[in-house]
């Protein structure tokens, strides 16, 4: 059943009254190979990326190695979902707008 319109007005002014704050010990970490994974209650993302290995034979493969692992509600999982269609929909529309052209 979707939530009425208000309740969303009402989460959206929520989210915006509370401050956000970046902890120093904060360190960055590159990702380009993501798992989801749910349980009855949360939704996990684990976070990796594929490196090199040896193969058996000796031959090079890619392995995905996964390293940072992220828990969270359902609820917050589908914020972050909306969060990211937002990001990219804009994302998108800039690309697709023409260039200036320099003179």
């Amino acid at each position: 059943m979707p939530k009425p319109p208000e309740a969303s007005a009402r989460e959206q002014a929520a989210r915006q009254a509370v401050p956000r704050v970046m902890s120093p010990q904060m360190s960055i970490y590159y990702s380009n190979s993501v798992m989801v994974a749910t349980s009855p209650k949360d939704v996990s993302l684990y976070f990796g990326r594929y490196v090199p290995t040896t193969t058996e034979d000796g031959g090079q493969s890619l392995t995905e190695f996964y390293e940072r692992q992220i828990y969270m509600t359902y609820q917050q999982a589908e914020e972050l979902m909306r969060a990211l269609m937002q990001t990219m929909e804009a994302l998108r529309a800039r690309q697709s707008e023409p260039k200036a052209k320099k003179e």
